[in-house]
C-alpha cells in the first residue's frame, strides 16, 4: 500500500516536471495505510448524502420556490468602503498587471529550468489552484484582478482620448446561438495543456502560450465588447466565476437600481439558487469542470496504466498511436488525449441520461401533473446543473489542497529570483520545501469531509431546483431520487480516485 511517489519526487527536485506532480498531488511519498477500509468510507459518505436527503424531506416543505437569500452589505461597513474604493481597486490591478508581465517575461527571457522560472510555479499553481481557491471560498477575485480585462480597460480609454471618443470595438452583436461553447471548446484545451502536453513545464513554451491567449481574448473582446466576451467566451473568467457563486461574497457592480455597488456576505452556495434553468453550452462547461479534474486523479490510477498497456497492445490502436507519433505525439499522450474525451463526453452523456430519466421517473410518479408542466431532459438538466458546483468545489479542494500547501512554497525562494538568474532581492531564495507541511491523515480526513460536505450542499440545492422545477414538495421530492443516485455514484467515484495512489 504505497502513495504514488511523483510529488515528493517534484519537491526533491528530481526530473520530474512541476506539472506532473501535479496530476499526482493527492499522493505522499511513503507508506500510508487508510485508517479503515475503503469500502467503509464510501458507505459512510453515501450513507450521509442519503440521510440528508431524508432531512431534506422531513423538515424542508416549501411548497414554493424562492431565489432569495439573507445578504449582509459589507459596504454598510468604514473599513470596507475604504478597501474598496476606486484607487484602491485600481492600484490592485495595477499590481495584477505587472505580476502578469513578470510571470511572462520570466517564460521567454529567464531559465529554462521549471524549478528556477517564476511561470511554472505560478501558472499550474499560483493561479490555477490558489485563485480557484480564492474564488470558492471567498469571492470572485478574478473578476477584479483579471489583467486581460485591465489592459484592454487602459488600451480603450487611450483609443477614445486619441479618436475623440471612440470605442474600441467592432460592436458585433454576440450570437446567442453560440452560447458559452468558444469557452467549453478553450476549457477543454487547456485540460489537454495541463494533464498531456509535452512542453507544459517549458518556461519559454508557456509565455507563448499566455500570449497566443491572451491575444485570441483581445480579439474577442474587440469583435464582440469587452464584457459581452468575458461573460461568453473568455474561459476562466467564466470558470472563476462558476466556482465564486459558491463563495460568501457577492459583488454587485454598480447599475440605475444600486448606483453604488454592492458587496453583499451571504450564506455559502446561495449564489448557486437561481430561478431560471441556464443555458445548455453553460451546463456543458459545468459538467466538464467535473470530468476535467476527475481525469486528473484518474490518469494517475493503475487503472489508467492497464488501458494504456491495453491500448499499445492493440493492432489498430497501436496502428493509429505509430501514425500519429509521426507528428510529436507518444503513444501515452494519444490514449491519454482520448480519455480525456472520453471521460468528457461520458460525463455529460451520464448527467443528461439522468435528467431524462428524472424526468420519465418524475411523470410516471405524478401522472399529468408532471406531463403538462412539458419539460424535456435538456431544462431538467440546465436546471440542475449547478447543483453539482458544490461537489466541483469540494472536489478541487480535496484534490489539490496537498499541492498547494507544498508546491505552492516554491513561490517563496521564487519571489527573490523570478527569473533563476541567481538574484536575492528579498532574502528567500534560499529556502527549502517543508514536506512535511501536509500530513498525509490530515489530508485524508479533510479530503473526505469537504468532499461528503460538498454533497449535502448539493442535495440541498437541488432539493430547491426541484422546488422550483416540479413546483411541489411532493414532485421535489420524487424527481430527486434519481439525482441522489448520481450524487451518491460520484461521491464514491471520487474517493476511490483520491484513494488509489494510496491503496493501489
Amino acid at each position: 500500500m504505497r502513495a504514488t511517489p511523483r510529488v515528493a519526487s517534484f519537491l526533491v527536485g528530481t526530473t520530474a516536471s512541476l506539472t506532473a506532480a501535479r496530476a499526482s498531488s493527492h499522493g505522499f511519498g511513503q507508506r500510508f495505510d487508510l485508517p479503515l477500509p475503503l469500502w467503509l468510507w464510501l458507505t459512510g459518505a453515501g450513507a450521509t448524502i442519503v440521510l440528508t436527503f431524508v432531512v431534506m424531506a422531513l423538515f424542508v416543505k416549501e411548497s414554493h420556490f424562492t431565489a432569495r437569500y439573507p445578504r449582509l452589505d459589507l459596504l454598510r461597513f468604514r473599513v470596507v468602503r475604504w478597501a474598496a474604493t476606486a484607487k484602491t481597486v485600481a492600484i490592485i490591478r495595477l499590481l495584477a498587471v505587472l505580476l502578469f508581465a513578470l510571470t511572462v517575461c520570466a517564460g521567454l527571457i529567464g531559465n529554462q529550468n521549471p524549478y528556477s522560472n517564476l511561470i511554472t510555479t505560478m501558472v499550474w499553481v499560483m493561479w490555477w489552484v490558489g485563485m480557484a481557491f480564492v474564488c470558492a471560498l471567498i469571492g470572485d477575485l478574478w473578476t477584479l484582478v483579471n489583467p486581460l480585462r485591465t489592459l484592454f480597460v487602459w488600451a480603450e480609454a487611450a483609443y477614445a482620448a486619441l479618436t475623440k471618443g471612440r470605442r474600441l470595438s467592432l460592436g458585433v452583436s454576440y450570437p446567442a446561438w453560440l452560447g458559452t461553447w468558444p469557452a467549453v471548446l478553450v476549457l477543454l484545451g487547456f485540460a489537454w495543456a495541463e494533464l498531456i502536453w509535452a512542453n507544459k513545464d517549458v518556461p519559454s513554451q508557456l509565455g507563448a502560450t499566455l500570449i497566443a491567449y491572451s491575444l485570441f481574448t483581445w480579439l474577442g473582446m474587440f469583435v464582440f465588447g469587452r464584457e459581452s466576451w468575458l461573460v461568453h467566451g473568455e474561459a476562466f473568467s467564466i470558470a472563476f466565476g462558476v466556482l465564486a457563486r459558491f463563495a460568501p461574497i457577492e459583488f454587485v457592480p454598480p447599475s440605475e437600481q444600486v448606483p453604488r455597488g454592492q458587496i453583499n456576505l451571504r450564506p455559502f452556495g446561495a449564489g448557486l439558487i437561481t430561478s431560471r434553468p441556464v443555458r445548455l453550452s453553460f451546463m456543458a462547461f459545468v459538467i466538464l469542470m467535473l470530468a476535467t479534474v476527475s481525469f486528473d486523479g484518474f490518469q494517475e490510477t493503475p487503472l489508467m496504466q492497464q488501458l494504456d498497456t491495453a491500448a499499445q497492445a492493440s493492432h489498430a490502436v497501436s496502428s493509429l498511436l505509430f501514425d500519429l507519433s509521426e507528428w510529436g505525439f507518444d503513444e501515452s499522450r494519444v490514449t491519454r488525449t482520448l480519455m480525456l474525451v472520453v471521460f468528457a463526453i461520458a460525463f455529460v452523456a451520464v448527467f443528461w441520461a439522468t435528467s431524462w430519466i428524472t424526468l420519465r421517473w418524475t411523470a410516471g410518479w405524478l401522472g399529468k401533473q408532471a406531463a403538462s408542466t412539458e419539460l424535456t431532459a435538456s431544462v431538467v438538466a440546465c436546471s440542475f446543473v449547478l447543483t453539482l458546483v458544490p461537489i466541483a468545489v469540494a472536489y478541487h479542494l480535496s484534490h489539490y489542497f496537498s499541492l498547494l500547501l507544498t508546491a505552492g512554497q516554491f513561490v517563496i525562494p521564487l519571489a527573490s529570483d523570478p527569473f533563476g538568474w541567481g538574484w536575492n532581492l528579498f532574502g528567500t531564495a534560499g529556502y527549502k520545501v517543508n514536506l512535511a507541511l501536509v500530513s498525509p491523515y490530515v489530508f485524508w480526513y479533510g479530503a473526505v469531509a469537504i468532499i461528503v460536505l460538498g454533497h449535502v450542499t448539493a442535495v440541498y440545492l437541488a432539493h430547491m431546483a426541484a422546488l422550483r422545477l416540479f413546483g411541489s414538495h411532493r414532485g421535489a421530492l420524487v424527481s430527486q431520487v434519481p439525482m441522489l443516485l448520481l450524487m451518491v455514484a460520484y461521491t464514491s467515484l471520487s474517493l476511490w480516485i483520491l484513494a488509489q495512489p494510496i491503496v493501489g
